[in-house]
């Protein structure tokens, strides 16, 4: 069940297709690649109260304690991500090519649902799996920020999604500029990179570099198939 709810959002018997059993994951970063960098670390800017503590591990805990701050309304705040969230120019391309060549994506993100659910309402999107914290409303204003599906924040929800994945047999590609997703780089098969994350992830027979999501696409046209294979061959020889 949990497989199923990684890969499609939704239970089998809710209506999702039962996939095959190794997928090929095309992993999207939020920050830097669904949207122009900076969008979260501006909108705690905007509205939370006090910078959060700098002794908090995780950008989640980061994160839930400045969201916790916040007092203004969740439409004002959404309203606000409309006005300022800038979507990289070849997204809907890049996501529609990757669908039709056999590639499953997923935004998987500790950036707040507030910043990627408004984003990605676009009805283009309406088939991309996303996952990334969730925010109740509490009060009037209050707003708390958790982890989907229930993962501890301590643990950090990243790596528990790239387990989990890993663990199901299935192919990931990470596509990311921050460096706060190397531990998620790290455990990709092969990694389309930018920005920060480049300079700390360093070369690798499977690293790429991107400037735009046309750049990316170009990597999975050349390299993806290849990826496929070889890591298809690799996982039989294990069983």
């Amino acid at each position: 069940m949990w497989k199923e709810y990684l890969r499609g959002g939704v239970a089998p018997e809710q209506g999702s297709a039962i996939l095959p059993r190794m997928a090929s994951v095309l992993w999207l970063d939020f920050e830097g690649v669904v949207v122009e960098a900076g969008l979260t670390n501006a909108l705690l800017k905007e509205f939370a109260v006090q910078p959060p503590m700098a002794s908090l591990k995780h950008p989640e805990l980061l994160l839930a304690a400045a969201i916790s701050e916040f007092e203004a309304p969740r439409t004002v705040v959404e309203e606000w991500v409309r006005d300022h969230a800038m979507v990289r120019p070849g997204l809907e391309d890049l996501v529609g090519w990757a669908q039709w060549h056999g590639w499953l994506p997923i935004i998987v993100s500790t950036a707040p649902d507030l910043c990627v659910e408004t984003v990605l309402e676009d009805s283009a999107f309406d088939r991309v799996t996303r996952h990334c914290g969730r925010t109740q409303q509490i009060y009037r204003w209050r707003l708390t920020y958790s982890s989907p599906k229930g993962i501890e924040l301590e643990e950090g929800f990243l790596l528990s999604y790239a387990a989990a994945l890993r663990d199901a047999g299935d192919l990931i590609v990470y596509v990311g500029q921050q460096e706060d997703g190397l531990p998620v780089a790290h455990t990709a098969y092969a990694n389309c990179t930018g920005g920060a994350l480049t300079q700390a992830l360093g070369e690798g027979p499977r690293s790429s570099n991107f400037e735009t999501l046309e750049d990316v696409r170009k990597v999975l046209e050349k390299e993806g198939e290849a990826w496929k294979s070889a890591f298809a061959t690799g996982a039989s020889t294990k069983r």
